[in-house]
C-alpha cells in the first residue's frame, strides 16, 4: 500500500512555477475574475478564474485503470488550498486518516499512517511516480479549474456551438523548458471544462474534465466534478466536491511521528 496510497495522493496534484504576493481582500472585493489570452493585439479571450486567498473541499476520490476498466482504490479526502503557499489534502476512509500530503511551491512532505512511513523531498517524486513534469502551480491550477501561470499565451481560438477551444501546439514556459501541447474548452460562462495536455518531450498525455458547475459563493462558480485522465499510465481519477469554501482558514499541520521511517525511492 505504500506505494498505492503515495500514487493516489500524486494523482490528487498537479501544478507550474510563479509565486504571487498575498494580496488582503475583504469579502466584498471577492470576485470570479478573468485572465485575457491574446492571440494577436486585435484577438482577446479570457478565462473566467475563482478569485479567493483561501479553499477548502471535502471530496470523494476513486481510481481506475483503464485498460483493465477495473477500480484500483477510492478514497475520502480533505483539502485546503492557500493560493500560492501550500495545498493540503488529507486522505482518510471511514474517519480513519491513512495520510497526508503538503505541498509548497518547493517541497513535498507525505506520511502514509498504514505502514508509519514519510516522504519530504522535492517535486521530483510525483513526476518519477506520473512520468509527468508536474508542480505546486500547474496543480494549484488544475484543482482550481484555473489556466496555468507562468506560461506564453499565444492560443489560436476557434468556436464550436457555445463553446471557445484554445489551441497552442508549443506552448512554452517561461521559466524553464518544458513545453506542452495544450487544448483549453471554455464553456459559454468562460470557464474551463477541458484542459487537454500533452507535454512534448515525452508525449505523456493528460486530460481534465470539470462538469457540475455550482455558484458557491453570490457569483463565483466552481466545478463540483472533476475527472483526471492519464492516457499514458492507463489511469482515470474521479473526484466529487462536498461543501467547498472560501477564504476560510483551514489545516495545514504536518509533523512526523518519531518511530516513522523515511521511504526511498
Amino acid at each position: 500500500m505504500k506505494k498505492p496510497l503515495l500514487l493516489f495522493l500524486a494523482l490528487v496534484l498537479f501544478v507550474s512555477c510563479q509565486i504571487f504576493k498575498p494580496v488582503s481582500k475583504t469579502q466584498s472585493e471577492i470576485s470570479e475574475k478573468k485572465e485575457t489570452i491574446k492571440e494577436d493585439p486585435s484577438s482577446q479571450i479570457s478565462i473566467a478564474e475563482l478569485d479567493y486567498e483561501w479553499y477548502s473541499s471535502r471530496a470523494s476520490a476513486s481510481i481506475v485503470n483503464t485498460e483493465k476498466q477495473q477500480p484500483i482504490t477510492s478514497l475520502n479526502l480533505f483539502i485546503v488550498i492557500k493560493k500560492d503557499s501550500i495545498i493540503y489534502i488529507n486522505a482518510n476512509k471511514m474517519a480513519i486518516e491513512l495520510g497526508r500530503i503538503v505541498l509548497t511551491p518547493d517541497s513535498v512532505k507525505y506520511i502514509n499512517h498504514l505502514n508509519s512511513t514519510y516522504y519530504m523531498g522535492t517535486y521530483s517524486i510525483i513526476h518519477k511516480l506520473l512520468g509527468f513534469p508536474i508542480d505546486f502551480f500547474i496543480l494549484q491550477s488544475l484543482l482550481m479549474n484555473a489556466d496555468f501561470k507562468n506560461f506564453e499565451n499565444k492560443f489560436s481560438t476557434t468556436t464550436a456551438e457555445s463553446n471557445i477551444i484554445l489551441q497552442d501546439e508549443n506552448r512554452k514556459h517561461k521559466q524553464s523548458s518544458l513545453r506542452l501541447n495544450q487544448r483549453i474548452i471554455l464553456n459559454d460562462n468562460d470557464r474551463i471544462i477541458e484542459n487537454h495536455i500533452v507535454e512534448k518531450s515525452s508525449q505523456h498525455t493528460l486530460t481534465v474534465n470539470y462538469t457540475d458547475f455550482t455558484n458557491i459563493a453570490s457569483s463565483l462558480r466552481m466545478p463540483l466534478a472533476m475527472e483526471v485522465n492519464l492516457e499514458t499510465q492507463k489511469i482515470n481519477v474521479s473526484f466529487t466536491y462536498k461543501n467547498p469554501k472560501i477564504n476560510t482558514p483551514g489545516p495545514t499541520y504536518f509533523k512526523i511521528p518519531r518511530k516513522y521511517k523515511s521511504l526511498e525511492f
